[in-house]
């Protein structure tokens, strides 16, 4: 148990990091004017950096958050899960919920990104950073992952009410 809860103090250590490194790392393409990449536009559309000032801008900067801000939901999430486990709480509802809640989050990474992708031109278009276009994009590897961390959060219940039910026999 005193590994445990020395493993999940220092990697909750890291997640927290994590958390505070991703806005900076938003900043920093910010400030470095890495747009493209901030974005994640697609190849061959040019972009008009004259125009990214102001409004533009609020507007790139709140467009390249959407996938960040996911990611820093399900960091924060895991950061909850490994607070449980440094205080020897393991196998209750209250996990279950935290790995459920992870799984999710997890998973709608790739529906923001996907909904960041759809978003992106209209938005660009409209401020007169990009010529006109839409884009669509298909990712599905951060949703089959948080799919099945979910589907894993359900077994880990049954097993737990199993569990309880088990310990009321006598």
């Amino acid at each position: 148990m005193v590994k445990l809860k020395l493993t999940s103090a220092r990697l909750q250590l890291v997640v927290l990091i994590l958390i505070v490194l991703t806005p900076c790392s938003i900043a920093l393409n910010a400030v470095m004017g890495a747009w493209v990449e901030l974005l994640n536009m697609p190849q061959g559309i040019p972009l008009d950096r004259s125009r990214i000032s102001g409004m533009g801008l609020l507007a790139v900067i709140a467009l390249g958050s959407i996938k960040p801000a996911v990611y820093m939901i399900a960091f924060w999430f895991l950061y909850k899960l490994l607070g449980l486990y440094r205080e020897g709480i393991i196998f209750t509802a209250e996990n279950v919920a935290a790995i459920r809640k992870i799984g999710w989050a997890v998973a709608s990474i790739d529906i923001a990104a996907m909904l960041q992708a759809l978003v992106l031109g209209p938005v660009l278009t409209i401020l007169q950073i990009t010529p006109g276009h839409i884009s669509a994009r298909l990712e599905v590897g951060y949703l089959i992952i948080g799919l099945f961390v979910v589907l894993i959060a359900y077994v880990m219940d049954m097993g737990r009410e199993l569990k309880e039910q088990d310990s009321l026999v006598i």
